[in-house]
Order: C-alpha cells, then structure tokens, then sequence
C-alpha cells in the first residue's frame, strides 16, 4: 500500500458525542492523500465502537484499541510511530478541521521545506451552537518565540508538521495537559515555526475544566521554572511560572463565581462582521452532526453504509 502524504493523529477517550463528527470532518477534506490514525486512550463509553464501524467502512481509517489508558501524550507518540506518512497532523475527537485545512496546510510544508511545525487559526464555538470567537496567531517563527516563557503561540489542535520532526522532538508524558507548550519550549532552538493565517478548525469549548486547569497551570509553572534555570533566566523563569499559577487562581474563581462565560470570551478575539454568517454554514453542522442533517452523533454514530 502506498503510504499517504499526511497522517492524521487523533488520541481519544470517551468521545463518543463527538467523535463521528470529528472523523468525518477529516473524511471529507479536500486534500485526498491521507490516513487517519485513532488511538484510544481506555475509553469506557462507545468511542471503540463507533472506531471500529469507521474501520471497517474505510480502509484509511485505522484505529487502535488495547484498553490501557495511558495518557494523550503517550497515545501521540504512539500515534506518530504508526504513521505512515511524511507529514503528521494533530486532530482531537471533539474538534472539526474545515474542508480545506489540509490541502492549504500541506501546500504550505511543501512550499517552506525549512518549517518543521505549522499551526493555522481557529474558530471557537460551543457544542450549543453559540460562536464564541477566533484565535490567530503570529506567522512566523521569530514572532511565534518572542516570548517563550510567556506562551508560544502554534494551536496545538492545528500542528501539522513533518513526522521526522516529531521523531526526534517525542512528547513528553510527565507535562500533564501542557504537553504540547512543553514540547515547543524544548523543541524552539533547533526548530522553525510557522501559522497560516486561514482559520481551518472549529475549536469546541463549552466550559472551564478546573481540574484540567489547575492540573496544566501547576505542571507549565514546574517546566518554566526549569527550562528557566538550565537557561540562565531564573528570575524571568520564575516571573513567567507565577503568572501560570495566576492564571489558575483566576480560573479557579470563574468557576466558583459562575463568571466562565466572561473568562473564556476574554481569551478569544470577538467575532467581527460578517463572521457571523460563516458561522450560520458550520452551526447545524455542529448542532445536527453532519452536513445532510443526518442526525446528532452518539453510541449509534459511525460512517453510512
């Protein structure tokens, strides 16, 4: 079999709401040439299920299931070892890539063989329908690391990059829920960054998950810290691992005083004129689970006949 110019990774666990809507956003890309790697992480819901009639239905399809729960970033690692492909793309089981984000994603690798990692814009919405905002982010890579203590700013849900790169720059399973901030950090020096422009992916956020939250704040603070030390920035290390901490103290309090709503829009740029009416095209997508109005995704989701 000829191996594919992009593999998808997409780690799951118990997604089955959204699953079938995630993997069909990748069935219907505009770009052909690809595989799509599933690996589940223990889910306990019908995610397997809905994994296997997807398989079975198309052979580019391939899904791992072993029933261990090892973690997201043990599940990427796993992911990209099994890919087949020359490029690698990031996808979540609960997002929704657009039609072209792959064609414009791998046109652009192809067109800039000295980026190692690109990252694209995305559009928030929630699972009720409501459009929250957008978030874009710097071109390229000295912009991206202008402030590597401070965030570098390359969607995680968006990564697409070349599967040598991720080879050599492996996640890290200690970074609990900052895998993907760890891996930029320890990976910016020797690598090149890039985002395009274009929005390519709806990015579901329904609410503050403050166990996640304080979880990621706590383990970003202990590698700033570190990365920090071993750098010779201890100070602004320590400055940019309070801030982390801050952050979590303020999520924290949104979620104790029901202000998330307010918390969460203050993270995304506010949808300007006419976003309203792209939006309209993708809602009942989202709302209805598929573009034909077929039917919500759940335990009985998965690809026709």
């Amino acid at each position: 079999m000829t191996a594919p110019a992009v593999s998808v990774a997409m780690p799951v666990r118990n997604v089955a709401a959204t699953v079938d809507l995630a993997i069909r956003s990748i069935a219907e890309q505009t770009f052909p040439d690809w595989e799509l790697v599933v690996v589940d992480d223990g889910s306990t819901d019908a995610t397997p299920e809905i994994l296997t009639r997807w398989s079975a239905a198309d052979a580019r399809v391939r899904t791992h299931v072993d029933g261990a729960s090892r973690g997201i970033s043990a599940r990427l690692n796993e992911a990209v070892r099994l890919a087949r492909g020359e490029l690698v793309a990031r996808m979540d089981g609960d997002d929704i890539s657009f039609p072209q984000r792959l064609e414009v994603q791998v046109g652009y690798l192809r067109a800039h063989p000295d980026v190692d990692l690109l990252g694209a814009g995305e559009m928030v919405f929630a699972s009720t329908g409501e459009l929250r905002g957008f978030r874009t982010a710097p071109p390229d890579h000295p912009a991206i690391t202008a402030d590597v203590l401070g965030g570098i700013p390359v969607s995680h849900p968006t990564w697409v990059g070349r599967r040598e790169w991720f080879l050599r720059n492996p996640y890290d399973p200690a970074a609990t829920a900052c895998e993907d901030q760890e891996l930029l950090l320890r990976a910016h020096a020797t690598s090149t960054y890039a985002n395009v422009p274009d929005v390519l992916l709806a990015y579901r956020e329904d609410r503050i998950k403050l166990r996640r939250s304080l979880a990621a704040r706590a383990a970003t603070a202990a590698y700033l810290l570190r990365h920090g030390r071993t750098g010779g920035r201890l100070a602004a290390g320590a400055a940019a691992a309070a801030g982390q901490l801050a952050r979590g103290a303020r999520d924290a309090a949104a979620v104790l005083l029901h202000q998330e709503e307010r918390v969460m829009r203050g993270r995304v740029t506010p949808p300007r004129p006419g976003d309203e009416q792209t939006w309209q095209v993708w809602r009942p997508v989202v709302l209805a689970g598929h573009p034909d109005g077929s039917g919500a995704p759940g335990p009985d989701a998965g690809p026709e006949p």
